[in-house]
C-alpha cells in the first residue's frame, strides 16, 4: 500500500507526549495551525509513529513547520461494531525560517509500507 504524499505548513500549537500501547507500538501527536490568527483557526493533528516520534524531540511551540504526511484509513471491528478511522500519518518534518524556507535539507519521504504495518494496528481501538 503506497499513499499519496501531502504537505501542510503552519505554526506548532502543541506537541503531545508519546503514547505506548500493549503491543509496543508508539505514537506521538503534533498539532499545527495554519490559520492561528484567523477568526476561525484550524488546528490539525498529525500522528508520528514508531521511530518517527523522535522527530518531535527538538520541536517547540510557536515554530513554523512543514509536515509531510499521508492519509491513513483503517477499519476496526470491536464490541460496538465496525468503526472507521482516519489519521494524518506524518513521515517527516521541516522546521522553517521566517520566509518559509527550510532550515535544513529535506530528506526523502519514508516508505509508507514500512512505516505503517497491519500488525501495528491490529489491537488499536482507534
Amino acid at each position: 500500500m503506497a499513499g499519496q504524499f501531502f504537505d501542510y505548513q503552519g505554526e506548532v500549537e502543541d506537541i503531545l507526549p508519546v503514547q505506548t500501547f500493549s503491543s509496543g507500538f508508539t505514537k506521538r501527536d503534533l498539532i499545527v495551525n495554519a490559520d492561528k490568527d484567523s477568526r476561525y483557526p484550524s488546528p490539525v493533528k498529525f500522528t508520528f509513529k514508531k521511530d518517527n516520534c523522535a522527530l518531535l524531540d527538538n520541536i517547540r511551540k510557536g515554530q513554523q513547520v512543514k509536515v509531510h504526511f499521508v492519509i491513513d484509513g483503517r477499519k476496526w471491528e470491536g464490541p460496538k461494531g465496525v468503526q472507521y478511522f482516519v489519521d494524518l500519518t506524518a513521515l517527516k518534518l521541516d522546521v522553517l525560517n521566517g520566509d518559509g524556507t527550510s532550515t535544513e535539507p529535506v530528506p526523502e519521504p519514508a516508505d509508507f509500507d514500512a512505516e505503517v504495518g497491519q500488525s501495528d494496528i491490529d489491537d488499536m481501538p482507534f
